[in-house]
């Protein structure tokens, strides 16, 4: 892919990168870097796809513009401009469509090192020194060292595992024990037969495997975890001293850069201070709501 790079300066650069995929943004670890405090770090994705190239936002504040028309995906054709803040790309066209470029600008490929003409051939057969003499060169027993070819393109980094995400996969794998925890006191307060007892086995055991399920659905970045997690939200505003918890939860996972890491795998937008807040927030609310619970079994069943 090739881009022309202006400023709002004036300043201007071509870039041209091998892979399929380029990410543009502030983050020093972008494919192509942006130094524009109107630019998001990761900002935008550039991808080459079976239909084309095409353009995504990332979930940037200040959004994306081709040809001055904001987007949120869009496909792109040499000469289109895409505008990331007051930074300006312009699609340039590879090598071997049908344009018109100057000579200047076309890099001749590499030649291969069996077809080099500039290479050093392979040393010629030597006759055999006699008995008892040493060669006449050691370097001349070790081939020729052929010229390193260009590292691989870099591959587009995966998708890492938001804090929120990770608070509430841990959540998960606590809640089955702590509720278990909880059957088996009621059941032993209420003097609970056989019958009772077995049922409460049978619901413990149901708890910790659908909460380990969660919990390992939600560290794979599962899109099936993502969704039971907003249906268990939704039950959860049923259950009042955990309804704060349930409504933070939705509207963290209804997030758009939320959605994108878990069914695009991009994390771009999944970090920061609002990551931080919502981690907290679920902590906190999860503590009150556990403290809440248990104030209120004391309530109704007092010790004796």
């Amino acid at each position: 892919m090739r881009f022309e790079v202006s400023y709002s300066s004036g300043t201007t650069h071509e870039v041209s990168l091998a892979g399929s995929v380029v990410v543009l943004g502030r983050d020093p670890g972008c494919d192509v870097v942006l130094n524009d405090d109107k630019c998001s770090r990761r900002h935008a994705v550039v991808e080459d796809t079976a239909e084309g190239l095409v353009v995504r936002d990332s979930g940037s504040a200040n959004g994306v513009y081709v040809n001055e028309r904001r987007v949120d995906r869009s496909f792109l054709q040499p000469g289109d401009t895409i505008r990331l803040g007051d930074v300006r790309l312009r699609m340039l066209a590879e090598i071997g469509e049908t344009v018109i470029v100057a000579l200047d600008d076309v890099p001749l490929p590499p030649t291969p090192p069996h077809e080099s003409l500039t290479q050093p051939p392979f040393p010629a057969p030597q006759a055999p020194a006699p008995v008892g003499e040493a060669a006449s060169s050691p370097a001349s027993s070790s081939p020729p060292a052929w010229p390193q070819t260009d590292a691989p393109p870099r591959a587009h980094p995966s998708a890492t595992r938001p804090l929120t995400v990770s608070v509430l996969a841990a959540l998960w794998t606590a809640f089955g024990p702590a509720a278990s925890s909880a059957i088996v006191v009621t059941a032993a307060r209420l003097g609970a037969g056989s019958v009772e007892w077995t049922v409460a086995a049978l619901l413990c055991l149901l708890l910790i495997g659908g909460g380990m399920a969660m919990a390992l659905g939600l560290r794979a970045l599962a899109p099936w975890a993502r969704h039971l997690q907003i249906a268990g939200s939704y039950l959860g505003l049923l259950a009042c001293p955990f309804t704060p918890l349930a409504v933070t939860s939705l509207l963290y996972m209804n997030r758009s850069e939320v959605r994108r890491v878990f069914e695009q795998r991009e994390a771009s937008g999944a970090s920061g201070t609002a990551e931080t807040t919502f981690a907290l927030s679920i902590l906190v609310m999860t503590l009150v709501g556990a403290a809440l619970t248990a104030f209120t079994a004391f309530l109704l069943w007092p010790p004796r």
